[in-house]
């Protein structure tokens, strides 16, 4: 399960995501859909971690290893 709370990122003092809350079961399928420069890319940096949110949490259980 991904569970993301709240997460906020700003670039340049304008809001990409403001409060973002999702929340995706294990296995599920997703996609994000945007006009160019709303965040899309933005969010999966937070997922993964490559940046981090203004405030908020990211939350990623039942991980499964790759074979």
């Amino acid at each position: 399960m991904l569970v993301l709370n709240d997460i906020t990122i700003r670039m340049a003092g304008r809001f990409l995501i403001d409060r973002a809350n999702v929340a995706l079961p294990a296995g599920s399928k997703t996609g994000f859909i945007g006009n160019n420069g709303t965040g899309k890319s933005t969010f999966f940096r937070v997922i993964t971690g490559d940046i981090s949110s203004e405030n908020g949490d990211v939350l990623i259980s039942q991980k499964h290893e790759l074979v």
